[in-house]
């Protein structure tokens, strides 16, 4: 009797279906693919899969379901979508409202994602200006051009390069030269009523050429003289005064006979004309 009753149980047992090692049912078989599963198979896939690996995008392999996995794919995907790239032209493509909700759902699954877990790339150290910027940003702003190098140290450079954040840090010491240099800019481009009348000379080099045109701030078709940058510091009346060289024997330097122009410019404009030599070739008899 004993023995009828085991049998029955085993054949209860069997009957129930296969049984895994640890005594649990199998896993049962995967769901129908999602509709979007199923887009990506019947129009991307089959370019963009491991065995042709198109543009290096693996979408046989990429989760659809889990955007935020591999959110750099799927932005290529939305912006292919989003400019009508893909699927190339020739080639079946689904109805816009179709392509346009696929788009959709992915763009709000990679928001959801960014929300959930931002990604703001490197994070450099704070980046200022070097010094050449620095100047740059004095003119477009106030209208005044200034030496970066007379006012500020120089800036560490590498890699070939003097505007790196990481390499532009912001010492004590130099916050305190910004703070002398904005002091000094802000004096230039205010002005102070109060200041004393000056004068500044300015001397062309004893051996510089003057046969031909000096600089490239002066008129084509000039020769010799100077060009110098200068800071008026407020409006007003300005005296501009010219000293040719002269020889030993009080003659000017450099003129036999014929007459020659000088003029003067400033900003662009000549605000004078003058005749030297012809008449006025004599030596110089100050008064």
């Amino acid at each position: 009797m004993s023995r009828t009753i085991l049998g029955w149980i085993l054949i209860a047992t069997v009957s129930g279906g296969p049984m895994t090692a640890a005594g649990q049912q199998p896993a049962t078989a995967p769901a129908t693919a999602s509709p979007h599963r199923a887009l990506l198979n019947r129009y991307c896939v089959t370019c963009h899969n491991e065995k042709l690996r198109t543009a290096d995008l693996l979408l046989d392999q990429a989760n659809v379901e889990t955007v935020a996995g591999e959110a750099a794919v799927w932005e290529k995907v939305v912006r292919k979508l989003r400019a009508g790239q893909m699927p190339p032209a020739g080639l079946p493509r689904p109805n816009k409202s179709t392509n346009d909700s696929f788009a959709t759902y992915l763009e709000t699954e990679l928001d959801r994602a960014a929300e959930a877990s931002p990604n703001p790339g490197r994070r450099a150290s704070f980046h200022r200006l070097n010094r050449v910027e620095y100047a740059n940003a004095i003119r477009d702003l106030v209208a005044v051009e200034i030496d970066g190098a007379a006012l500020l140290p120089a800036d560490d450079s590498g890699r070939g390069f003097d505007n790196l954040a990481d390499l532009l840090v912001v010492s004590p010491l130099l916050m305190e030269r910004y703070l002398s240099a904005s002091g000094k800019i802000s004096r230039l481009a205010i002005g102070d009523s109060s200041i004393d009348a000056t004068s500044e000379i300015y001397r062309v080099p004893e051996l510089a050429m003057q046969g031909a045109r000096a600089s490239e701030d002066l008129p084509f078709g000039s020769r010799g003289g100077i060009a110098v940058q200068h800071r008026f510091p407020l409006d007003g009346e300005y005296t501009l005064s010219v000293r040719l060289v002269r020889s030993g024997d009080g003659y000017i330097r450099g003129i036999r006979g014929a007459p020659h122009q000088l003029d003067a410019w400033l900003d662009g404009a000549r605000i004078g004309q003058f005749q030297v030599g012809g008449v006025n070739v004599g030596p110089y008899r100050p008064r």
